[in-house]
């Protein structure tokens, strides 16, 4: 995957700004507060999400207020060229993946594309800055073999964390020797709990005969309250057989009646069936002759018959009256429209300058398509680029002029100061005289000294002296100097090989000491003249070079303008025959251009719209003639255009009331008709009915069904009142009474159940007390409850200890888990990311280091080329960043064909020497066909180190531009 473009909407200080990137590594270059994190961030919040308000992320919300968010273009071997967008939404915005094919999907589909990768994931991988690599100066041994560890292998970090506190917790839960841990404790208090608990158990078995009488009073008790149960249910009983002999009494009567009156049969509701008959019949028959009478008065106000046709002619056309209104209103609206697009026509024909019938044909004729508009869109942009590159390389020219001034003027400045040929002579012959000088030294040192000793001395002191000539010149960088002292090393030999036996010789003396008292005490100002004069002639060439750089470039610019001058003239010609093609001889300014390309498009669109309106109108015209004629046909005479449908809504009306008048009355003849019919119909159905219900009650007058239906009033009462003596039996229950029974041999058997009550409860009497005295027996014995609050307490602690060895349980599985899978990544994983990340970190340090691995202990370690190990907390910052970086780059591609991501790195090689950047940069350059490298930086001297790498200046961004491309 490869991010080829940004497209940004609004995101911190950038707005509406364009950003390519390059097929390989790709310097995004900037000073302090460019943008250059924002873009990264952009990067980051479009493919992941905006992060929440109240997290510690930044939103890069745009302060202006406008709209937020963007596109990340995106070239993916599974997916082919996607677009990923994100704007303003929810709380993580809202996300749209435009695919190749046309297609859309949602976060979903972002997931698929970025193979389920989080925000954390991905950069813990692929995106790291100089931030994570300054910690490495504080961190231990444990630290940063930890961190190491974590960047060789994907999500080792927060296994670690949580292994590391499981360790914590399940120290702070159990230990072996501990005291302080919390199952250490509990474990003690429920040591000395059961001790106070076997105390208390032993003082319970005293109280285990009480008790058991106690049970043996319960059980006695128990039986005789059910006795006395029994005995009372039987009481109630007789005394509710008592009670209920009034009413069975009462029963026996109601039955002897019933059985006499049970042969009359009277129809169920007879007396109101038939007093409703009767009524109804005689309305029934009322109705009938008012019927009849109605029936003749409406034949008599029937009128003749009329013609129904032209009232749904008229109908018809009243229902399209809307229609008639609307093309009066259209007709109007037509009228005025065709008006006003005439004038604007007119207008925009007069604003363009065209006069005659030609030159409109020629605007109305020509092209004026979106291709056209962008070729005149390029002509134009390619002049006013033109233009500023002309601009661009004047300003470029007299910035190279008034170099080359100031040259000339340095180059003037340093001549005049340019030493005098004395100072030039002395400077040349300075080295010889020195060398003569320490000759003269020497020589009179030696002589004045004895011979015996001037055989082993001299040579020794001009050999000390020689030696610190040489090393002098080495820090001095002088040569002179070093030179001198190889000559008083050849003269300490010379002394010693050929005159370690000859006097000194009287007249060199005297010459020694004419070149000591005449260059003696000038050895200081000679260097300080030497130096000044290197110093002029330095300067001197360096500017003399900086001359003849700034003249090739001048010429090399005023090339470029004669070039530039050239192709604008061809783009001006190229406007000039595009502007023809519109009636236009001249080039207006470049401003208006797209004003004119406008206004010619409006003037077409005003034609067309006003040919469409003359066509409307005249179609609308031909409608009202055609309905006027229909309305003229069917009033039958001449009806104005203005109040035609007025004279068919007074033809509507009075034809509508003739009819309505016809209607109404034939409605009303059929109705009376039907309702004479039923009426009588209901005649002879209400007779029929009278018949059947006297023959019901087996009589043939209305004075015999009456007596028949007071007979039959009376059985009813009689039932009624036996119902409510059943109900009251009933509500007893099912209780059968004795026949023969009087109410003085019931009261004798309840007196006789009430004497065997009383000698029972006198029992139960002596049973409570003597309980109650054993109950206070062990009550006194047992004055408090220390077993059973200790026993309680007891329990409370062994369930709380219980569930400190669950939790003790769990963190123990869960750091045993973490244990086996740092296991298996060491064993699996590791060694393959390792292995790669060993190669890299050898080739990074120029071979002083030869391996990379893991301890035992899970510490890295190093190996250099002498043997020797080192951990990798012994290491300088710059060789811990290059082991880190390794591992980072190492996993990136082990995992590259499931995550092919870009990488993006944030100027994490400032603590490298030139030499290690060198390497660092090689490998880079190695790797960018495998990855695509994003390297964002504020110095300025990283641009140059990639040759061809794109190179973006996110400094020269603003509104509506692209990152400048150098």
């Amino acid at each position: 995957m490869k991010i080829e473009k940004l497209n940004i909407y609004g995101f911190g200080k950038h707005e509406n700004v364009t950003v390519d990137f390059g097929q390989g590594i790709s310097v995004v270059y900037g000073l302090n507060e460019a943008g250059k994190t924002t873009i990264q961030q952009f990067i980051l919040h479009i493919l992941f999400g905006f992060p929440p308000k109240n997290n510690a992320l930044l939103r890069y919300e745009p302060k202006s207020g406008g709209k937020y968010g963007g596109q990340v273009h995106l070239i993916d071997e599974t997916y082919g060229k996607c677009i990923v967008e994100r704007i303003r939404g929810k709380s993580a915005g809202d996300v749209t993946v435009y695919f190749e094919d046309g297609t859309k999907g949602g976060e979903e589909q972002l997931n698929s594309l970025l193979r389920q990768y989080d925000r954390a994931s991905f950069e813990s991988i692929f995106s790291f800055s100089l931030l994570q690599l300054q910690g490495f100066e504080k961190m231990d041994e444990d630290e940063l073999s930890r961190t190491l560890l974590a960047s060789g292998t994907t999500g080792v970090d927060s296994l670690l964390q949580l292994g590391n506190r499981m360790e914590k917790e399940l120290g702070d839960l159990f230990k072996k020797s501990g005291r302080i841990p919390e199952m250490n404790v509990k474990i003690m208090e429920l040591r000395e709990l059961e001790i106070e608990l076997k105390e208390e158990q032993e003082k319970v078995g005293e109280y285990a005969p009480s008790i058991e009488r106690i049970r043996e009073i319960d059980d006695l008790l128990t039986e005789l309250r059910g006795q006395e149960a029994e005995l009372m249910q039987e009481s109630q009983k007789l005394a509710l057989v008592r009670q209920l002999l009034p009413l069975h009494q009462k029963k026996q009567a109601l039955d002897a009646r019933l059985s006499q009156l049970s042969e009359i049969n009277f129809p169920t509701d007879g007396i109101r069936r038939y007093e409703m008959l009767a009524g109804k019949l005689t309305e029934a028959e009322v109705t009938k002759r008012r019927l009849e009478e109605e029936l003749a008065e409406l034949m008599t106000r029937m009128p003749e018959q009329h013609e129904f046709e032209r009232i749904a002619e008229l109908e018809i056309l009243l229902a399209k009256e809307t229609e008639w209104h609307r093309w009066q209103t259209a007709v109007t609206f037509e009228e005025e429209n065709v008006s006003q697009l005439t004038s604007s026509k007119r207008r925009l024909l007069d604003r363009l300058g065209v006069k005659g019938l030609e030159a409109e044909n020629t605007i109305l004729e020509a092209d004026v398509s979106i291709q056209k508009e962008e070729q005149m869109h390029k002509i134009i942009q390619e002049l006013t680029e033109g233009d500023q590159q002309i601009g661009f390389v004047n300003r470029q020219l007299i910035q190279v002029e008034n170099e080359l001034g100031d040259t000339e003027t340095e180059i003037g400045g340093i001549e005049r100061t340019a030493p005098a040929v004395e100072e030039l002579e002395r400077v040349l012959q300075w080295p010889k005289i020195r060398q003569q000088l320490a000759e003269a030294k020497a020589y009179i040192s030696l002589s004045r000294r004895p011979v015996e000793q001037k055989s082993l001395m001299i040579p020794a002191l001009l050999v000390v002296l020689a030696v610190a000539f040489i090393v002098f010149g080495f820090i001095q960088k002088e040569w002179f100097i070093i030179i001198a002292g190889v000559i008083v090393i050849g003269l300490g030999i010379l002394i010693y090989s050929k005159k370690q036996h000859q006097t000194p010789d009287s007249a060199k003396l005297k010459q020694m000491e004419k070149i000591i008292a005449a260059y003696d005490g000038n050895e200081h100002q000679m260097e300080e003249l030497t130096d000044r004069i290197g110093m002029y002639k330095r300067k001197k060439e360096d500017l003399q070079e900086a001359f003849m750089v700034l003249e090739r470039k001048f010429q090399s610019l005023t090339s470029e303008l004669e070039n530039t001058y050239s192709n604008r003239r061809k783009i001006e010609l190229e406007l000039v025959d595009f502007l023809g093609l519109y009636g236009f001889d001249e080039i207006p300014s470049t401003g208006i251009i797209p004003e004119l390309f406008r206004m010619i498009r409006e003037v077409q669109e005003v034609t067309r719209e006003l040919n469409d309106a003359l066509l409307r109108r005249q179609t609308i015209q031909q409608q009202i003639a055609v309905r006027l004629a229909e309305a003229e046909k069917i009033v039958r005479k001449f009806a104005p255009q203005e109040t035609v449908y007025e004279m068919l809504r007074r033809e509507f009306i009075h034809l509508n009331e003739q009819a309505e008048t016809i209607r109404s009355l034939t409605v009303a003849l059929e109705g009376k008709e039907s309702a004479l019919k039923e009426t009588s119909s209901l005649v002879n159905s209400l007779l029929g009915k009278v018949q059947a219900l006297l023959a019901e009650a087996a009589v043939e007058t209305e004075e015999a069904f009456y007596a028949a239906y007071n007979s039959h009033q009376e059985a009813f009462r009689l039932k009624g009142q036996l119902e409510d003596v059943n109900a009251q039996l009933a509500s007893y229950g099912p209780l059968e009474l004795p026949d023969g029974v009087v109410d003085e041999e019931l009261r004798k058997k309840v007196n006789d159940i009430s004497g065997t009550l009383s000698s029972i409860s006198e029992r139960l009497n002596v049973l409570i007390n003597d309980k109650a005295a054993l109950v206070n027996k062990t009550e006194r014995l047992l004055t408090d409850e220390n077993y059973g609050r200790k026993l309680q307490h007891f329990e409370m602690k062994k369930s709380e200890l219980v569930e400190l060895v669950k939790k003790w349980s769990e963190r123990k599985a869960i750091t045993e888990a973490i244990r086996r899978t740092m296991s298996e990544l060491k064993e699996k994983k590791l060694p393959e990311v390792l292995e790669a990340a060993e190669k890299m970190f050898c080739e990074l340090t120029g071979g002083n280091y030869e391996s990379l691995s893991v301890t035992e202990t899970g510490h890295f370690e190093v190996v250099a080329k002498n043997g020797m190990r080192y951990p990798i907390v012994e290491l300088s910052q710059a060789t811990k960043e290059q082991a880190y970086i390794s591992l980072r780059l190492a996993l990136a591609a082990s995992i590259m064909n499931t995550a092919p991501f870009p990488l993006m790195l944030d100027d994490p090689f400032v603590h490298f020497d030139e030499e290690r950047l060198s390497r660092m940069i090689e490998l880079l350059d190695n790797l960018q066909n495998k990855h695509q490298f994003i390297y964002f930086t504020c110095h300025e001297a990283m641009k140059d180190k990639w040759q061809a790498a794109t190179i973006l200046n996110v400094s020269d961004i603003g509104s509506e531009q692209g990152a400048m491309v150098l």
